[in-house]
């Protein structure tokens, strides 16, 4: 059964584009005022944890940076004959 020809829909219109910088201003400022700021105690708790953390790792590494040394001086030694 053949299908009858369509008329094809025209393309939507583009919404009307707002341009100029006055504009764009407008929308960075009510952009930035949808963010929700940390508060200065949060920012504080959150820097004390990432340094905290980051001395965690840093004696975790150097911690299995020994063992790893000491097991490489180990294996080598015996290998070695001396």
């Amino acid at each position: 059964m053949a299908q009858a020809p369509t008329t094809p829909t025209p393309a939507p219109k583009p919404a009307a584009k707002k341009s100029g910088f006055v504009q764009y201003f407008k929308d960075v400022r009510s952009e930035l005022r949808k963010i929700s700021w940390a508060s200065r105690n949060e920012t504080l708790v959150s820097t004390v944890f990432v340094f905290l953390m980051v001395v965690v790792a840093a004696i975790f590494f150097f911690l299995v940076d020994l063992l790893l040394r000491s097991a490489v001086g180990f294996i080598l030694g015996i290998g070695g004959g001396q």
